[in-house]
């Protein structure tokens, strides 16, 4: 009996060794998720967002690769299962975003769906801008059609964008996850219809995961990171539907 006991706790001790601990993929392309990245885990999230098109690029400019970009650096911390702090600063704007994250269900769990509110706040410290201050609300639906394929429904509202003053969107979302841990990723956010220059904006996007790390590189038309400049589509500068620029993020999860 003690011999077995012995190595149950070995077996044990050996799985926690190599086994990374349960997360959440709480984040897609530009919209969250329903999940948080898990109790006692911190995450550090960095984006880039090249600001020249594939096509004004060229081969000469190594297709928008040589231009000049949006940078962007956020943490998540998971504080329990179902609550996630996140704190992003993004270099367009020199905008900072605050947020918390709680899940309200998960599907299989008694619930057809899963569901998760975001609330939060912004503020631009970019000089010459006049709104400085957005608050912002996220609510999250998330269906998994099946165990390879998830949908999602991202509702969103900023009670202040650079052009407009309580501006609601509706985003939509899917994820295919692939074998050998990648996943094919795509997002859709319509034009804000009381925003005079404002255009659909669609990202898509392939990651891959491993312990510890993901890694995204995406195409997409619109810099946007941020819940206002997603909500209003009132980007400085504008983007267009068929514009494609290339983009990134990366993510690294403490502990693995």
């Amino acid at each position: 009996m003690a011999r077995s006991t012995g190595v149950r706790v070995g077996v044990v001790l050996v799985l926690a060794a190599v086994v990374p601990p349960v997360w959440g993929q709480n984040r897609l392309v530009n919209f969250p998720t329903h999940l948080t990245v898990g109790r006692g885990t911190l995450q550090v999230v960095f984006t880039h967002r090249f600001t020249q098109t594939m096509a004004d690029g060229g081969a000469e400019e190594l297709f928008g690769l040589d231009s000049a970009a949006d940078v962007g650096i956020g943490l998540d911390l998971g504080l329990g299962r179902n609550l996630e702090l996140s704190l992003y600063r993004s270099s367009f704007f020199k905008q900072l975003e605050a947020s918390a994250k709680v899940t309200l269900a998960r599907q299989g769990e008694g619930w057809p769906v899963g569901m998760a509110m975001r609330l939060g706040a912004g503020y631009r410290g970019a000089r010459g801008v006049e709104e400085r201050w957005t608050g912002i609300g996220q609510l999250v639906l998330a269906r998994e059609m099946s165990s390879s394929f998830e949908l999602f429904l991202v509702p969103m509202f900023a009670s202040d964008t650079p052009t407009l003053r309580r501006a609601a969107n509706l985003g939509a979302a899917f994820a295919w996850h692939l074998p050998k841990n990648w996943d094919l990723l795509a997002e859709l956010i319509p034009a804000n219809g009381d925003a005079p220059d404002g255009a659909t904006a669609w990202a898509v996007g392939l990651v891959k995961r491993v312990p510890g790390h993901e890694f995204l590189i995406f195409l997409g038309n619109s810099r946007a990171t941020t819940v206002d400049l997603l909500a209003g589509s009132d980007l400085p500068g504008g983007f267009e539907m068929g514009d494609v620029r290339l983009g990134f993020n990366i993510t690294r999860r403490f502990p693995e």
